[in-house]
């Protein structure tokens, strides 16, 4: 911590926030604190530590959900995948359960999960495709897509979360909406995601370089022979492929990558370093069951 009273107070508050729902799961108390900080991440006026700075506007662009489901997140115990270089994920098993617990329980009481999200969005929506982590779901008429995003490449919640949060300080036209939550029918958690709707024709590769690196970020390595991936001392952007970005009419838009905090242990030159948050993980996590839990609301 770089001694910051904004900062300081901040993480205060979120820490004892965190602290309660471990102990005591979302109880009446626990939940109107939870939407009260909410609304000050949302507004800014309580800073989420886990991001630099510049990617601060990222949560409130992604709606107070995402701000509600980041606070949440902060507040479980690391898992061994945040500390692997990416797409290392074929031997993971059954990590980061705890935050898809926790997000799914405060998600149920509060309005924003959705049993069948592949139902809702097709009942909404008019044309359907899918990509390697995603379900893509198109509706013409307000000119939205709409997706449903699994954790296939992040493995667990809280690096999907940071995702979005980078993707949308920094391609701000495409900007990632978060408006529910849910399991698919195969039982996979998903994010479920507005984002506006953009038409155009595949970037040439200069043109991709240039654009990034004029934005202050410099290549992080060929993938596939093909300059795909960025990075700064703080943030790695990748999977910047011709069908993630796309030239319109009014410039070049990222429709679709990935995003991670270059932080040490991601292997990509990096480094970022976060506040931990300090939460007594020591003491019983609180399991009751969630649909025995709704009744009580």
């Amino acid at each position: 911590m770089n001694g910051d009273p904004f900062q300081i107070t901040s993480s205060s508050k979120l820490n004892t926030l965190n602290q309660m729902i471990w102990n005591n799961g979302f109880t009446w108390a626990v939940l109107k604190r939870l939407k009260e900080i909410t609304e000050e991440v949302y507004d800014g006026t309580c800073l989420y530590e886990r991001f630099p700075q510049a990617q601060q506007p990222g949560l409130q662009k992604g709606s107070k959900n995402l701000c509600a489901a980041a606070i949440i997140c902060r507040g479980c115990p690391g898992t061994e995948s945040e500390v692997r270089p990416i797409y290392r994920t074929d031997d993971l098993i059954a990590e980061g359960r705890i935050q898809e617990y926790l997000v799914e329980y405060w998600a149920r009481i509060s309005g924003v999960w959705f049993d069948k999200p592949e139902s809702f969005f097709t009942s909404i929506s008019q044309i359907k495709d899918s990509g390697t982590e995603s379900l893509v779901y198109f509706d013409v008429n307000k000119r939205l897509v709409r997706k449903l995003i699994s954790l296939k490449h992040y493995n667990i919640l809280r690096l999907a979360i940071d995702r979005i949060v980078i993707h949308n300080s920094i391609f701000i036209t495409s900007s990632l909406k978060v408006v529910g939550f849910g399991r698919k029918d195969d039982g996979e958690f998903v994010i479920m995601v507005e984002q506006p709707y953009v038409e155009g024709d595949v970037v040439p590769e200069d043109e991709r370089v240039s654009f990034m690196t004029n934005m202050g970020f410099s290549e992080a390595g060929e993938d596939y022979g093909m300059h795909l991936n960025y990075k700064t001392d703080s943030l790695y952007i990748g999977d910047l492929n011709d069908y993630n970005v796309i030239k319109g009419a009014d410039g070049i838009h990222v429709i679709d990558c990935d995003c991670r905090l270059n932080v040490p242990t991601l292997g990509c030159g990096g480094n970022y370093v976060f506040e931990r948050p300090h939460v007594d993980w020591s003491v019983p996590f609180f399991t009751k069951d969630i649909k025995s839990v709704l009744s009580e609301y």
